[in-house]
């Protein structure tokens, strides 16, 4: 595992369980929110995939198994690849709790064992921003196109790159030049949620924001054919991009 990886693993190890359950609830708690309605729990990106059932999804960084447990109940065969213990833990105890099943590997995403996965999967699914944890985008996405059967589809949804430049979802990261390539030190996701003196504890990670362009042509160079690109307003105010997805066939 290369080194920002390992740095990543720290901070996505520091108290994430009991995060988990102080923002989302136990386990049980949440699968009962995910059993009621796992559509809604999915949000926009549900307009995204054709079909649930029987569909094998590789759901890539799914962190607590928030969108994996609900793809699970509406019948795909998910697979979450993350770098936590301590998600993994949260997840498959909430999908145990609303009776179906996902399959979990904790790795470092960039080696994902393709002689196990390579080209199994029908979807390939990530969300709520992971991009900027991975130094290099084009290999990346090469390693996305590998996991991916022939007819396959990529449903890269991320913070929008307006946020490198404008703080519009709040996650008081640091703004930068649009088009800067620097990898910086940053606070992870949920950091700002802790009280201040816990805050100054969790591990930083290295990280490197990426441009419109810089996505969408490691989305064709991998060997995509891009099928459409859309771009969803922040969660604090509407007259300003917060979120993007991108959706590429193999």
């Amino acid at each position: 595992m290369r080194d920002y990886s390992l740095q990543h693993k720290k901070a996505w190890e520091y108290n994430a369980y009991d995060f988990w359950v102080a923002t989302s609830g136990t386990p049980a708690e949440r699968a009962a929110k995910d059993k009621e309605n796992p559509l809604k729990m999915l949000k926009w990106h549900a307009r995204y995939f054709d079909s649930f059932e029987g569909v094998k999804v590789a759901n890539i960084c799914g962190s607590c198994g928030k969108k994996a447990v609900p793809l699970a109940l509406l019948g795909a065969e998910v697979t979450v690849f993350d770098i936590s213990e301590d998600n993994k833990r949260y997840a498959l105890e909430t999908a145990e709790a609303a009776g179906t099943h996902i399959n979990y590997e904790v790795c470092d995403v960039l080696e994902i064992d393709t002689a196990k996965y390579g080209e199994y999967f029908d979807i390939v699914f990530m969300e709520g921003g992971i991009l900027h944890y991975f130094h290099d985008i084009n290999e990346f996405m090469s390693k996305m196109y590998a996991l991916l059967r022939k007819g396959g589809k990529i449903i890269c949804s991320d913070f929008h790159p307006f946020t490198k430049i404008v703080d519009s979802l709040g996650l008081e990261q640091p703004t930068m030049s649009y088009f800067s390539t620097d990898i910086f030190d940053g606070e992870m996701a949920h950091a700002r949620f802790f009280d201040e003196e816990e805050r100054k504890k969790v591990p930083k990670c290295k990280y490197r924001k990426y441009t419109v362009s810089e996505i969408i042509n490691a989305i064709i160079g991998a060997g995509f054919t891009l099928q459409r690109f859309d771009e969803q307003p922040s969660w604090n105010n509407a007259d300003l991009p917060g979120e993007f997805a991108a959706i590429g066939i193999k």
